[in-house]
Order: C-alpha cells, then sequence, then structure tokens
C-alpha cells in the first residue's frame, strides 16, 4: 500500500531522515485504514530521567530449571551493577533536579512513567534498555511512539539496488486521545526541555529544539504546523 492511501497527499511536517527522504513511507504501515497523518516530532527523554530502565520494568523471558538458575544469578549481578549505578546517577540527578525539576513524576505506572518506560525499552527486547530517542506520531485518532531503525548495512562497494529499502520503523508505544493533556516549552540557555503534562497528573520531561518543541506544542493542541521548508 502506498502512503498516500494513508495520509494527506501534501507534505507533512516531519524532522529530517538521516540519510535524506521522507519518514512518511516508514510509518505508513503503522496506521489504521482512513487514519490520517498529521505530523511527526523528534524527541529526546531528558537526562533528569533514570538511565538505564529499572531491572524490574523490562520486559522479558522467564526462564525455568537450569536455564533459570543462570539467569537467576545473572540478574543477581546485573541488579548490583544497577545498584551502583543508580547510586552514582542518582546523586547528579539529585542536583539537577534542584536546579531544573523533576523529569518525571507520577511514577513508573503512570501515564507518563509509561511513556517513558516505552522510549527507554527501544524498538526491541534485545536492547540495553537505555533507548532515549523516539519520534511522536500525530493523527486524527492517536499519537504513536516510533523510532527508525537500519534494515541492513550498505555494502563497502558497488551500489544498493534501486528501491532498496535502508531504514523502517518500529512502534514503541501509543497514546491514546485524551491522555495528552498539554506541552509546555521550557526552554532556556542551558536546557531544550519540553514537558508533557498527562491526563492523570503525570509528568514527563523530554528535550526537543526550538522547531520541534513549537510543532509538538500546536500538534497538541490539534493545529497542524506547516510542513519544513
Amino acid at each position: 500500500m502506498s502512503a498516500g492511501q494513508y495520509g494527506p497527499p501534501q507534505p507533512i511536517f516531519e524532522p529530517r531522515l538521516f540519510g535524506g527522504g521522507s519518514h512518511v513511507p516508514l510509518i505508513a504501515p503503522w496506521l489504521q485504514p482512513h487514519e490520517r497523518l498529521l505530523g511527526i516530532v523528534a524527541v529526546k527523554l531528558s537526562d533528569l530521567i533514570r538511565r538505564p530502565l529499572p531491572r524490574e520494568l523490562r520486559p522479558g523471558k522467564q526462564w525455568t530449571g537450569t536455564l533459570g538458575a543462570v539467569q537467576g544469578a545473572a540478574e543477581a549481578a546485573a541488579s548490583a551493577a544497577d545498584a551502583v549505578e543508580f547510586l552514582d546517577f542518582g546523586v547528579t540527578r539529585r542536583l539537577r533536579r534542584i536546579l531544573r525539576g523533576a523529569g518525571l513524576t507520577g511514577g513508573w505506572q503512570s501515564m507518563a512513567g509509561q511513556f517513558a518506560v516505552a522510549v527507554r525499552t527501544g524498538p526491541d527486547t534485545s536492547s540495553t534498555y537505555d533507548n532515549e530517542r523516539a519520534l511522536m506520531v500525530f493523527t486524527d485518532r492517536r499519537i504513536l511512539l516510533m523510532c527508525t531503525v537500519s534494515t541492513k548495512k550498505v555494502p563497502l562497494f558497488g551500489k544498493v539496488p534501486p528501491g532498496t529499502p535502508l531504514r523502517e520503523a518500529r512502534r514503541l508505544g501509543e497514546i491514546l486521545p485524551g491522555q495528552l493533556r498539554s506541552v509546555v516549552i521550557r526552554h532556556t540557555s542551558l536546557s531544550e526541555r519540553v514537558d508533557l503534562h498527562f491526563a492523570d497528573g503525570s509528568l514527563v520531561a523530554v528535550e526537543a529544539t526550538k522547531e520541534q518543541a513549537r510543532a509538538l506544542e500546536a500538534l497538541s493542541r490539534g493545529i497542524v504546523p506547516p510542513p519544513r521548508g
């Protein structure tokens, strides 16, 4: 199916795709029939939010028997490493919070927390649970959290056959209508912070350039920004 079947024929607001081209053909297969694409915004989780994702929040397969014992030992060693990392990062994060405010409120089970979990988990469960970037894809029905990944390596010699896709989109999560209450731009000389306020009162801080932040704020209010020049 072509991208034109899913979205408007005119260009939409979107960030520049690494290597050139448009995100629209990559996003199109993830849209529902007759769902209209309004805009795509690139965001990054604030450095105020813990990284990597706490181990108890990481999805994964549970093993039994011998494999379970091996996994348990590995989990114990990883948890100890996490504790050291969290202690070190926690001190830095507390200092940052004093100066810049909390990066996440409401806890991991809140709407904001689930947003952070979806982004941190990344495009697949074999990741390090330390992903920080996502695309917020606004449609007339919902907000998809997406990312793009390489599909295959570009050969060192020779040319890539015409029409060969070098990137594909992966779905990280979804924000349902009414869940995102407002977007507040809090840029300073030291930070490109943007706060996402959710309907349950929770908040998550992301970073976005001035152009992306303005588009994000507009899209959150149902206003479609003009495509980038």
